[in-house]
């Protein structure tokens, strides 16, 4: 009998974990009202809140996104990672053209009220670039790092 209330008692509290995953009890509940209301066939939703931000991980159409909230409620933007063919041609040209002897390791798409942006981080041996574009036509360095770590940015 003891077993038996266990093995309830342990499915009991599983399933209370899971609801929680969908429903969150502790996070900022503007910002997942937000979301619901944004993204309402989001599935395989999971949160995470930071002293700033609130971040919700969930895939839509096959696909796995992360929304950003400010704590009010406001919507921050949407993150998608995706592949060099995602692209538009003319930034996939681009990359090619300039940057033929550098791999990717890091490709997304961020989008919020402003628009569109891409960015692609590269690397070499010797440096890793990260580019940033806005438009499909061409890219503008955000960043370079060389193998001593040392780091600029142009904005």
């Amino acid at each position: 009998m003891k077993k038996l209330i266990l093995a309830l008692a342990v499915i009991w509290i599983a399933g209370l974990s899971k609801a929680s995953a969908n429903n969150p009890v502790d996070i900022n509940r503007r910002a997942v009202a937000a979301f619901h209301s944004e993204f309402k066939k989001a599935k395989n939703v999971s949160w995470a809140e930071s002293p700033k931000y609130v971040q919700a991980r969930f895939s839509l159409d096959n696909k796995i996104m992360y929304a950003y909230y400010n704590l009010d409620g406001s919507f921050v933007g949407v993150i998608r990672h995706m592949l060099t063919s995602d692209l538009p041609t003319e930034l996939q040209k681009s990359i090619k053209k300039e940057y033929g002897s550098y791999w990717v390791s890091e490709l997304f798409q961020l989008n919020n009220d402003q628009g569109t942006t891409y960015y692609i981080q590269l690397e070499n041996g010797n440096e890793s670039i990260v580019l940033s574009s806005d438009d499909s036509e061409g890219w503008k360095v955000f960043s370079t790092t060389n193998n001593s770590g040392k780091e600029s940015t142009s904005l």
